[in-house]
């Protein structure tokens, strides 16, 4: 009697509680989607100066904590500086020669005013002596004489009007134009200010709060500008970037409840969110995308990376940008037998 149970449990039990089992896990198997492919990301920003030079203080260490505006770098201020009271002296002088013409312009325009009466007053007694010339009371020399003079004043007042053109195309066709809105001070007080911000630019700073990483700098050394020079991983929370087959992401959407578990830190569990879906596949974004047109295609599955925020935890050890994650999504659909039905 007890054999036979034993052979019972054995040829229908057994099979049927794998059976049981299979099925559960079936059920159960759709409704999480599992990678390990996935790592932790953070905000890097690389620190380049923006102007080259020497630099004479290097005010940070590897991995040191700096908050935003710190001064990490010094290059050596000495040629800015030089260009900078150029810069100056050439804005005074610029400043001084609007003044300037401004100044004649004025004086040119009294000269003018004067010149008219005076013009006026030749032309009328060149008229009354060449009335009277012409009833004999007055010499012809005396006529010609007043003439002349009338004639010479006429041309002094052409040159100063052509002056005055000059003079008030230089002041930009206003006299009244204040100095510093004047084009050329303009233009000047541009290189002024250029070569002021090139002076504050030898101080490098942070952008923002974070950690300095790869700073193998020396007092002494050369620096080119817009060439990066070390990184500083900021301080803004990371997220992970989990490369998920395309086959998997069916059910996958934003919002999702997701547990992550990082291989630095194996026995905490983060808990995360669904932030974003990738538009398109890592292989869109390579130099040299692949052709598929060719006869010898191979289909292979493509990954599409989802980005996954994680929540804050009380007693959390330090997130490390690049370390390896493994991730389980939540879809909340699991499979049913109408499925197989």
């Amino acid at each position: 009697m007890q054999g036979r149970l034993v052979r019972f449990v054995l040829l229908i039990g057994v099979p049927a509680l794998a059976l049981l089992v299979a099925a559960a896990f079936w059920l159960t198997g759709g409704r999480y989607i599992t990678t390990e492919n996935a790592y932790v990301r953070a905000d890097i920003v690389q620190i380049a100066p923006e102007v080259a030079g020497r630099v004479t203080e290097v005010l940070v260490r590897d991995h040191a904590q700096v908050g935003p505006g710190a001064v990490l770098i010094r290059l050596d201020p000495t040629p800015f500086r030089l260009t900078l009271e150029k810069a100056e002296a050439e804005l005074e002088s610029a400043r001084t020669q609007v003044e300037l013409s401004r100044a004649t312009f004025q004086e040119t325009q009294g000269e003018m005013a004067e010149l008219e009466k005076r013009v006026a007053f030749l032309l009328r007694q060149a008229r009354r002596q060449e009335e009277l010339a012409s009833r004999g009371i007055a010499p012809t020399t005396r006529m010609e004489e007043t003439q002349h003079d009338a004639q010479v004043a006429q041309d002094r007042m052409n040159v100063l009007r052509q002056r005055l053109v000059r003079l008030l195309t230089t002041l930009k066709g206003d006299a009244d134009l204040p100095v510093d809105d004047h084009p050329q001070v303009r233009e000047k007080m541009a290189e002024r200010d250029r070569a002021a911000l090139d002076l504050a630019r030898t101080e490098i700073k942070a952008p923002a709060g974070g950690t300095v990483v790869n700073l193998r700098l020396q007092v002494g050394e050369q620096l080119r500008a817009a060439t990066p020079i070390f990184s500083l991983v900021s301080e803004n929370r990371p997220w992970v970037d989990a490369n998920l087959k395309e086959t998997t992401l069916t059910h996958v959407a934003v919002g999702q409840r997701v547990d992550v578990v990082l291989d630095i830190y194996p026995n905490v569990t983060w808990k995360g969110v669904v932030e974003s879906i990738s538009p398109a596949t890592g292989a869109e974004f390579a130099i040299l995308p692949p052709q598929n047109a060719s006869g010898n295609w191979v289909k292979v599955v493509q990954r599409l990376p989802v980005r996954i925020r994680l929540e804050p935890h009380a007693g959390e050890p330090p997130l490390r940008a690049g370390v390896t994650a493994t991730v389980s999504i939540d879809t909340g659909r699991g499979r049913s037998l109408g499925d197989v039905v």
